[in-house]
């Protein structure tokens, strides 16, 4: 069945693969849909057949980019932090159930129903996500994944609409966006890690926003605005901080040839690099500090997951 119609589909499907792929792999793969085809009576491929080729070529393409067990692990810890920040978050911010009612401590504030800005809109979808992971519902956690996404841009069309200065503003939505992303990057199936980031952030950000350092009066504050949650609770030396503390995390992960955690924790820190690279320059008006965060924190993700690709691929041949 050589020169066929049937062969040149299948062949143009399977250019959707990576090249080394394609030369260990492709020829076999073709041989075999060939030979499937032929006992099925078919000249033409199966219904879905070439969407599914072309998919299962680009995740081939993101797996020689990020490792599988990367992607898995650092969407558990993504959907962990993104849960831990949009609970904070619409505590804090959105919603704030121990202050007054909207629209009583700033008249001017635009209220969105019950809550001071519409934060809920992808907090909410967010928090079901993650739910929706530790209930290992693997297609509900990826769907609210998109509502969140849905979420962000009607958030933001309608603080344009509204001109609430309350947000969520760009830094929010932005960080928000990345955490959805790293969170869908893969399966996020290991609960532990999703436990353990979804405590951490939680637990953090609820003390720092508590505390309000930079104002020096911890935990008096009622409200917290969507500015003040960067200026004085998340603040760009915290994030600096928390930055040197995942870098110290990362080297002693890849000393210690754990290295599919140190890249998968590289990744999910990613979102947190993008939150401090914009509050330094922004609103710490550092701008040396902020090219060093986003350099630094891209070359340490690219590092680990050069060094994940190529560690564990040694490993396995030694035990084998």
């Amino acid at each position: 069945m050589t020169n066929t119609r049937l062969e040149q589909d299948y062949d143009r499907a399977l250019g959707w693969y990576p090249t080394r792929w394609r030369r260990t792999h492709g020829p076999a793969m073709l041989g075999t849909l060939l030979d499937v085809a032929d006992g099925e009576g078919r000249t033409r491929p199966a219904h879905g057949e070439l969407a599914e080729l072309r998919w299962q070529g680009l995740r081939e393409r993101v797996n020689v980019l990020v490792p599988g067990d990367v992607r898995v692990l650092a969407a558990s810890i993504g959907t962990g932090a993104a849960a831990g920040f949009a609970l904070v978050y619409l505590l804090a911010v959105s919603w704030v159930p121990w202050g007054p009612p909207p629209g009583t401590a700033w008249p001017d504030l635009p209220a969105f129903g019950p809550f001071r800005n519409p934060g809920v809109l992808f907090a909410v979808p967010i928090l079901l996500g993650a739910l929706a992971a530790l209930g290992r519902q693997r297609m509900l956690a990826h769907l609210a994944g998109v509502l969140a996404v849905l979420g962000i841009v009607v958030a933001r069309i309608t603080v344009q609409a509204t001109e609430n200065w309350n947000g969520p503003g760009t830094t929010t939505l932005v960080t928000v966006a990345a955490l959805v992303v790293v969170a869908n990057t893969g399966a996020p199936r290991d609960r532990r890690a999703l436990g353990s980031a979804f405590g951490v952030v939680t637990a953090g950000l609820a003390l720092f926003v508590g505390l309000q350092l930079p104002t020096g009066h911890p935990f008096e504050a009622t409200l917290l605005t969507d500015g003040s949650w960067w200026g004085a609770g998340v603040t760009p030396a915290l994030l600096g901080v928390v930055g040197v503390l995942v870098l110290v995390a990362v080297g002693g992960l890849v000393r210690g040839r754990h290295t599919v955690p140190a890249a998968a924790l590289a990744v999910a820190w990613m979102p947190w690099a993008l939150a401090g690279t914009i509050t330094l320059r922004y609103f710490a008006a550092e701008d040396g500090a902020s090219v060093l965060m986003a350099v630094g924190s891209t070359l340490m993700a690219l590092t680990a997951l050069v060094i994940a690709r190529r560690v564990p691929q040694r490993s396995r041949r030694e035990r084998a």
